[in-house]
């Protein structure tokens, strides 16, 4: 990898960290599920754009690191595929 590639994989992924920081912030302050779900879905989005080979990845930390900052500040257990309209 080359200098500048570094650069800018360092640029994408702080992008990614702001996003994913600042929804971390919105489960804490008491955001709806419904805005949740619907910015959880444009960060995923993000995600996909930015490192289409990690979507896998993003699923397995980032939605766990949701999952537990609801429960912990929300006191209930939500699920990726209510989403989508399904839950489990």
């Amino acid at each position: 990898m080359r200098a500048g590639e570094a650069g800018l994989e360092d640029y994408k992924l702080k992008q990614l960290k702001e996003r994913v920081d600042e929804l971390c912030e919105k489960i804490i302050a008491g955001i709806s599920k419904e805005d949740f779900f619907h910015k959880e879905k444009e960060v995923q989005m993000l995600c996909q754009r930015l490192f289409p080979e990690k979507l896998e990845l993003y699923r397995l930390i980032y939605q766990n690191r949701f999952k537990r900052l609801w429960e912990q500040f929300r006191g209930e257990n939500i699920s990726f595929e209510e989403q989508n309209g399904k839950e489990s």
